[in-house]
């Protein structure tokens, strides 16, 4: 007769409990009164593991104070102990993968016309250009004005990037600059090459003096110019290099020392021409995304060392179709703040790609330079984890790429779709195309949203990626998307001009009259289209949630789903202090989770007047995703737009999108234009 619980130290039984995810320690919670019992009692020990393997630590040594401060995320800040920790960092996987709840906030109350964003959620702050000219900075927290360059100094529609404290703006075609936080300014460590010129310092004394009250946070000083020969193109900022391209050649910069550090030749290989649709970095490679292929050089000398080419019908030995019948079926019901989880399963149909000679519009590279995400103007997305296997010839681009699309919805709009943002940090995608705004977690095994062990165990068709092509090593084959509905209007997704993503929050740029207290009074105007009022914000149940588990049950058990378990002949209790634990994901639910669907770099390619990609006879301006952008759009995907109303092209951009309307208002003037709209996936 194998040992029973009473017979096995606790601590050998605490040891075989480090190896379950949470959804399995639910699980086993709830067979006996005995268990739970021994899970009160040990609660800290096992959700201290339970941390560890869902890699919410990095060390089992790790004390609790030593992991707030390592993961400074301010809904872990006041968690008690383990069990608090873990449950709030699984929630927040949850949400992302539209299993939970999300909240809107708005940054408006100033000029509409907003451009570019970028956020630092350390010290705070939200920077944005303009597309009438200028640069702010605002607190994140309050929305204040904090600091501020106008429109007499910076241009229309600027690109703009940040990192670590670098401000990095284009003046023009051949010169950008770099500021640096004014907390962070040292005078010792000011770069002796490139140094500003008089006009940035003209500008820094006028700023600090009209915003002396607010100093010195969210302030900067001007810290170097750098200038090229030649008309550029392209820009990205990924600390502490900065790299900028013209059509034949690419300039690395390290901003922290002003120099000018490599040169890379011939970035468009042998092809004729073409234009530079967006640029990224890395920590070991330089990548180019040009009219004709996907171009990877080496850091370390320019030479180039990958080459995908454009105009493929099929980049993958596995294609996987993304399902956007559920996002179409709530669109005219969503509130701002919904999440719907897609279905997706691998396809052998060409009939998802409505484009037949798309580029590489925009790419991204995670942080420790391994995983590759580029994107398609057609909408398509070809991901490649560890991409170095390709370079050193261990595996094709073919077997490794996992390559995704969307399906025409059944539900209508069966139009064509086409690219517009992308961005890439933490493990998860934004994406912006013709047809809505998504979130992909990559990989949601990594903190064990799915369970790998339960999923690959002879269940063939769990994921339904075929098991023979995950063992040849393509690349997350367990990716996961949700969809925004709310936000469809393809006139104004064709608009979208930016988006960042942060561990917890999605930012990006929307019309002000979608805001709640708009957004009636614009439909009454016929401006927007929808007649139902939205439900209340983070309602997903119902049709949107097509894995078939209520968003109501959580994360943890209730004394109703105890009730129901003891009724289905388990003993399980609640817990002595009321507390609740984790859902069980079994291989059922981790099916039915893939089936219902579901960092920041981002770079950015500035369009010459007139030049610019083309795809099905729509102009592919190449927007900068959230640290990425061309000198006229911001990259994190392309706008697909061809009254290049972003004026990613450099070219003088239009008047307002809308018309004044007066309507007796005057009181209350109800606002249109773009601002920052913010996802928050914070656990509630």
């Amino acid at each position: 007769m194998p040992p029973s619980l009473e017979t096995l130290p606790a601590e050998l039984v605490l040891r075989i409990l480090a190896f379950l995810p949470v959804q399995s320690l639910r699980a086993l919670r709830l067979t006996s009164r005995s268990w739970n019992t021994f899970f009160v009692e040990h609660q800290s020990t096992i959700y201290h593991y339970a941390s560890l393997l869902h890699r919410f630590i990095d060390s089992v040594n790790q004390l609790l104070p030593e992991a707030k401060a390592a993961h400074p995320l301010p809904f872990l800040q006041d968690v008690p102990d383990w069990y608090q920790y873990c449950r709030q960092y699984f929630q927040l996987q949850r949400n992302w993968a539209g299993k939970g709840s999300a909240t809107v906030r708005y940054y408006d109350g100033h000029p509409n016309d907003v451009h570019r964003l970028k956020v630092d959620e350390e010290y705070g702050l939200l920077i944005v250009t303009h597309e009438f000219g200028g640069l702010t900075v605002f607190d994140l927290e309050t929305a204040g004005i904090l600091w501020h360059l106008d429109s007499t100094y910076v241009r229309r529609y600027a690109h703009c990037e940040y990192e670590k404290g670098y401000l990095i703006f284009d003046r023009n075609h051949t010169a950008t600059e770099a500021w640096r936080l004014e907390v962070l300014y040292e005078p010792s460590t000011v770069p002796r090459q490139c140094v500003p010129d008089e006009a940035q310092i003209e500008a820094w004394r006028k700023a600090s003096h009209q915003y002396a009250h607010t100093g010195p946070r969210g302030h900067f000083r001007p810290w170097c110019l750098m200038e090229t020969p030649e008309f550029t193109r392209a820009y990205r900022f990924v600390y502490p290099n900065f790299l900028v391209a013209s059509l034949r050649k690419a300039y690395l910069w390290d901003v922290p020392t002003g120099r000018l550090t490599l040169e890379v030749d011939n970035v468009q290989g042998n092809s004729a021409g073409g234009d530079i649709n967006y640029v990224e970095l890395s920590v070991f490679h330089i990548f180019v995304c040009s009219t004709s292929a996907l171009r990877v050089f080496s850091k370390t000398n320019g030479q180039m060392v990958l080459e995908i080419p454009s105009y493929q019908l099929q980049y993958s030995d596995v294609r996987l179709a993304v399902q956007l019948d559920p996002a179409v079926a709530r669109r005219k019901l969503a509130g701002p703040s919904e999440v719907v989880a897609l279905p997706a399963e691998p396809t052998s149909t060409t009939a998802l790609y409505t484009a037949s000679y798309a580029e590489f519009s925009a790419v991204h590279v995670s942080r420790d330079g391994k995983d590759l995400v580029t994107q398609l103007s057609d909408s398509r997305m070809v991901v490649i984890r560890d991409f170095a296997r390709v370079i050193r010839g261990e595996i094709s681009v073919r077997a490794a790429a996992l390559e995704i699309g969307k399906t025409i919805p059944r539900l209508g709009n069966s139009d064509e779709h086409f690219s517009i943002y992308l961005t890439y940090e933490h493990g998860r995608l934004g994406v912006v195309t013709t047809s809505g705004i998504y979130a992909a977690t990559l990989d949601p095994t990594y903190h064990g949203l799915l369970d790998a062990d339960l999923v690959d165990t002879g269940k063939k068709e769990v994921f339904r990626v075929p098991m023979e092509a995950v063992r040849k090593g393509i690349s997350f084959p367990y990716i996961t998307f949700v969809s925004m509905p709310f936000y469809h209007d393809r006139r104004q997704l064709s608009k979208v001009t930016c988006i960042q993503i942060t561990e917890t929050k999605l930012y990006f740029v929307w019309d002000a009259m979608y805001k709640p207290d708009n957004i009636d009074f614009f439909r009454q105007l016929g401006m927007i289209g929808g007649n139902t009022p939205p439900p209340p914000d983070g309602d997903n149940d119902e049709d949107e949630d097509n894995d078939g588990d209520d968003l109501a049950e959580g994360l943890f058990t209730t004394e109703a789903t105890v009730a129901a378990a003891q009724a289905a002949g388990v003993q399980g209790t609640a817990d002595s202090e009321g507390d609740e634990d984790w859902d069980t994901q079994d291989v059922a639910e981790s099916q039915a989770l893939v089936a219902s669907g579901s960092g920041t770099h981002t770079a950015a390619a500035v369009d010459a007047p007139g030049a610019g990609p083309s795809t099905a006879g729509a102009a592919v301006d190449a927007a900068d995703d959230d640290d990425n952008d061309d000198n006229n759009d911001d990259h994190d995907d392309w706008d697909y737009d061809d009254d290049d109303s972003d004026g990613s092209d450099g070219d003088d951009p239009p008047g307002p999108q809308h018309p004044p309307i007066d309507l007796g208002r005057s009181q209350n003037v109800v606002s249109t234009g773009p601002i920052v709209f913010c996802l928050d996936f914070t656990p509630q």
